[in-house]
């Protein structure tokens, strides 16, 4: 009886569970239809209550199991147009069609995932909320991911709170099919296995400071087409955070074959048609570099790109134009970009390119500028024609060039960077027809030299060659130097970092210059003049060698403040032969021989300006205080003549010295600065002492020799008293009548004097003295001549002379008082 109490009991309470539990599952069961019965009829009435948008629309339909909605003619606005702190959405649907989207993911995830969505005959404008007063911008990315997108006949219009364009386009049509994302900030973040896309009028903000417009898009089968394309900066310069400002557009950008997936993106050819590309200065020499971006996971590849009639303008943060090009086409091939060639000087690799470009303009400061007429690069080869370097101005402190050429040549050009070093090589350059002008600076600026390393390099140029090349140089509008003609041949040149911190930092295995037609001013007093000079670096000819004053005698007299020589000379050639010359931070200079032909020279020194009571040192001491080491082996001298004219105050002619038929032979010219070269300067001389007077003459001293010391002999055969007088005449007012058989000196000497052996033969002498007007002064004559010795017979004995010398005298003066002083101790 009990058991079936307690079964009477427990019977009920299951049943109730059971219920319960029925009830609860068939609550489940129907609760979506019941939803989607109560969306059904409700919805547009929820949105309409509890949102801040009005919505119309002709019916819709709602699936949460198959997460289907489908949406015809839709109309929504935003109640309150001005409240900017939410997202205003206006526009009309005709079609919204969104399949298998996670309904449920959206309400409890936030993750908006959907495989297919469809928008057609639409006209949307949208603009997004305003952030509040002390609101930050989020930074959480929303979790959106839809497969495929298909847009037909759509119009939007997207902004941003502060009312920039986000996005705008008109007759939008795109098809993306498999899309893929990837949240790597180092990949392209979309790719999807097919796609078209084919859109007009479309503006799209890249971000707060550049927007990309585009008069028509169309993308499909592979293939990508720009219409009037423009990468727009839409801010003023002076408010962008980088160097320059850039603004590219294209009336036509075609691409073929374009395949694109997240870690790559492949293109066969593209083409841009009338580019034009603007860059702006924004005048800042440093950027902030906070926002370093990370390294790229990512593979660019073009087999072709092409440039066609493209144009570029660089202005500065003033607006002034300084760099131009206003035609050029430009094709490369075979071009990769990826996290490997991004690390390198040039980011990116390629094979070929042809390039063209005209009218090239670029302004390097306010002084200088170059205008290029063309350039044509094909794959090794770079032809350049009608460059110029402008000068703009002039400068007291900076040498302005004007430049011009009528072409230049650079072949097989094969240069590239090797990680961060430049490697150049180049067969060779040829410039035809350069002209050089420069305009030298008035004032002599001192500048603060810094060691400068230049970026790693290595150069190999087979050769440059300079055809027909002139060079001029004014200052203050007097011509310096010029050069009428000059031919230039270097073969196989080097160069590379550290060379090229050196005075000369390249070398040459062969080097050729031929230059004709030089002026050349060489001071205050003189200028230079030279017919040609031709130099393989080791072989040097010159030929019609003149260095010529700037004044006339009296003229010279006038400007110069004390007495100083005036010099003429006039070489018809002139040979050199180098031994082991250095040029640069260690030069020296190590010469076989130097060859003379044809010299004369004149020397004219007139005593009627104020003395020159500087020291004059002897040739030893000046050659010791050359700095840089000199070694001349042999210099020899022929088919030359010496002319010394010296004009005496209140004289009636100049006195004169003539060395015709001179010819030379000096040894060992140093000045004691190369080890292990002789220091003992031989010369040998012989001449025609005034046109008839065989002379010869012995010279030695040692350079190193601190007092100078040195020898002379000299031997002078049949001297006419006539040729004498020429000199004797203007300073001791006397001339003589007789016959010199010969003139014979053996001395030696220092910088203190000169002294030895004078000998002299003659026969039937006579002195007359003159006076101030240059007539004979009888009776003085008469009772002078009673003292002079008229003859000398036989083999005559030597007179010793020892004469002190005056400091201001130079080597020559104390000879010639020496021999003065012979003179005397015979005659008189």
């Amino acid at each position: 009886m009990m058991e079936k109490k307690l079964l009477k009991k427990t019977t009920p309470r299951k049943k109730i569970i059971l219920w319960t539990f029925i009830g609860f599952v068939t609550l489940l069961a129907i609760f979506p239809f019941a939803l989607d019965f109560y969306l059904q009829k409700k919805l547009p009435d929820l949105i309409n209550e509890k949102t801040p948008y009005k919505v119309v629309l002709k019916d819709f339909n709602l699936s949460l199991l198959k997460g289907n909605l489908t949406v015809n003619d839709l109309e929504i606005t935003t109640k309150n147009p001005k409240d900017q702190y939410i997202t205003q959405i206006n526009g009309k649907i005709k079609n919204l069609n969104i399949t298998d989207v996670s309904i449920w993911k959206a309400v409890f995830s936030k993750a908006y995932h959907a495989d297919q969505f469809t928008l057609t005959d639409s006209d949307i404008k949208i603009k997004l909320a305003a952030l509040k007063k002390d609101q930050k911008p989020s930074n959480k990315k929303i979790d959106l991911h839809i497969n495929n997108i298909a847009l037909h006949n759509v119009n939007a219009d997207v902004e941003n709170g502060r009312g920039k364009t986000v996005f705008r386009g008109q007759n939008i049509n795109i098809n993306l099919k498999d899309i893929k994302q990837s949240n790597d900030g180092n990949k392209i973040p979309i790719a999807f296995s097919e796609f078209k896309i084919d859109a007009e009028n479309v503006q799209i903000g890249v971000n707060e400071f550049y927007e990309i417009n585009a008069k028509k898009i169309y993308a499909a089968n592979k293939t990508l087409q720009l219409v009037q394309f423009h990468l727009k900066p839409v801010q003023a310069v002076a408010k962008y955070n980088s160097k320059n400002v850039f603004d590219f557009s294209t009336q036509n950008l075609a691409a073929k074959d374009f395949n694109i997936s997240q870690d790559s993106l492949i293109v066969s050819d593209i083409t841009f048609t009338q580019p034009d590309l603007k860059v702006y200065s924004t005048g800042k020499n440093t950027v902030d570099k906070s926002n370093n971006s990370k390294e790229i996971d990512l593979k660019i590849g073009l087999k072709n790109i092409t440039f066609q009639k493209g144009k570029i303008n660089v202005f500065q943060a003033n607006k002034e134009k300084t760099a131009s090009v206003e035609n050029f086409n430009f094709k490369m091939n075979d071009i990769v970009f990826d996290k490997n060639t991004v690390k390198e000087k040039i980011p990116f690799r390629f094979t070929k390119h042809d390039i063209e470009a005209e009218n090239i303009y670029f302004k390097a400061d306010q002084l200088q500028a170059v205008k290029i007429k063309s350039i044509a690069s094909r794959n090794a080869n770079i032809t350049i024609d009608g460059f110029q370097v402008l000068a703009l101005g002039k400068s007291n402190i900076k040498d302005v060039f004007s430049v011009s050429t009528d072409q230049i040549k650079i072949l097989n050009n094969k240069s590239r960077f090797i990680g961060q070093k430049l490697d150049i090589k180049l067969d060779g350059i040829e410039v035809n027809n350069p002209s050089v002008q420069i305009t030298s600076a008035t004032k002599n600026k001192k500048k603060n030299q810094k060691d400068t390393t230049p970026p790693p390099f290595t150069a190999h140029v087979g050769f440059i060659r300079i055809n027909n090349g002139k060079v001029s140089q004014k200052k203050q509008n007097i011509e310096k130097l010029a050069v009428g003609k000059i031919d230039l041949k270097l073969d196989k040149i080097f160069s590379d970092t550290e060379l090229f911190k050196k005075d000369i930092p390249f070398k040459t295995e062969k080097n050729y210059v031929d230059a004709k037609n030089i002026r050349l001013d060489a001071g205050k007093y003189y200028y230079l003049k030279v017919a040609e000079i031709k130099s393989t670096g080791k072989n040097t000819d010159i030929s019609e060698f003149n260095y010529l004053p700037k004044y006339s005698r009296a003229g010279f007299s006038k400007v110069i403040a004390k007495e100083s020589d005036l010099y003429t000379i006039k070489v018809k050639k002139i040979n050199i032969k180098d031994h082991n010359t250095q040029l640069g931070k260690n030069s020296s200079i190590d010469l076989s021989k130097i060859s003379i032909d044809g010299l004369h020279c004149n020397i004219y020194h007139d005593l009627a300006p104020p003395d020159d009571i500087a020291v004059r040192y002897l040739f030893s001491k000046k050659l010791r205080d050359v700095k840089i080491p000199l070694f001349i082996t042999e210099i020899s001298i022929k088919n030359s003549d010496l002319e010394y004219e010296e004009d005496a105050e209140k004289s009636n002619i100049p006195g004169k010295l003539t060395f015709n038929n001179f010819q030379a032979l000096i040894t060992n010219v140093n000045n004691a600065k190369i080890k292990g070269r002789p220091t003992i300067i031989n010369t040998d001389a012989s001449f025609d002492f005034y046109g008839k007077a065989e002379t010869k003459v012995n010279w030695k001293f040692d350079v190193k020799d601190l007092a100078d010391k040195f020898t002379i002999k000299g031997d002078v055969q049949k001297l006419s008293a006539d040729n004498v007088n020429l000199f004797v005449r203007p300073y001791l007012n006397i001339t003589l009548d007789g016959n010199i058989d010969y003139l014979k000196f053996d001395y030696y000497g220092s910088h203190d004097g000169i002294a030895g052996k004078f000998y002299f033969k003659y026969n039937d002498m006579y002195v007359n003295f003159l006076n101030k007007k240059g007539n004979e002064r009888k009776f003085l004559n008469t009772i002078a001549n009673w003292f002079v010795k008229n003859e000398s017979k036989g083999e005559p004995g030597h007179v010793v002379i020892d004469k002190k010398r005056e400091p201001e005298r130079s080597f020559f003066s104390m000879l010639w008082q020496g021999i003065m002083e012979g003179l005397k101790k015979y005659l008189i």
